[in-house]
């Protein structure tokens, strides 16, 4: 069920505007010069469900060809067993330059209405980069996955951001927001962002 791309372009933004001068990387583009006299022109996000082809967590509804080129946003997933993450939902996500290559700067996955945020990665494994997972407003979900890179680990995934998102409880919708994040604190106050949406539904 693919939805339309809701992806957000930045024209000619300077660095403090964007929250992004702590990433070089997201300052130049494939050549190595600098968009728009040290704007971000042309970076924007992508979110996007990953199908998890072949894997115990394969979403049938999901696009074979969902990625950050042609992100499928949406899903139809059953809960979880209680206490598990067995039917969890993987959402991958990128910066993207104008010709399309992978950009890196700090970011959040923000979980909003059901579910919650079961895993966010460490993008290195233990080396200089890190991840926090939060829970934002205390009601015992964790709903804020911030990681200070996307994955660098020599295997599959590297060069995107990654977080797993599960519900074990009640039905409903669960919109997570991707975004560019350099102050830590969340989406709400982001331009360069895209979302997905799950929608939970009963065993059987």
């Amino acid at each position: 069920m693919r939805l339309a791309i809701r992806t957000a372009v930045i024209a000619t933004m300077g660095a403090a505007a964007l929250g992004l001068s702590t990433s070089p990387a997201l300052a130049h583009g494939g050549d190595g010069g600098s968009y728009g006299g040290g704007g971000y022109g042309g970076v924007r996000a992508a979110s996007y469900i990953n199908p998890d082809n072949g894997m115990p967590t394969e979403n049938p509804d999901v696009e074979d060809d969902s990625s950050c080129a042609r992100p499928d946003q949406e899903d139809r997933q059953q809960l979880s067993d209680r206490g598990a993450t067995n039917r969890n939902v993987h959402n991958d996500a990128c910066f993207l330059d104008r010709k399309g290559a992978k950009k890196n700067g700090p970011a959040s996955f923000q979980s909003s209405g059901v579910g919650y945020i079961s895993a966010c990665p460490d993008p290195d494994a233990g080396g200089r980069e890190y991840s926090k997972l939060s829970d934002t407003d205390g009601d015992g979900r964790m709903d804020l996955c911030f990681q200070s890179s996307y994955q660098r680990t020599g295997k599959a995934g590297d060069l995107e951001f990654h977080a797993r998102l599960n519900n074990d409880s009640k039905p409903g919708t669960q919109y997570v927001v991707w975004c560019a994040d350099a102050d830590r604190d969340g989406c709400r106050d982001e331009r360069v962002k895209d979302d997905i949406r799950i929608e939970w539904t009963k065993k059987g």
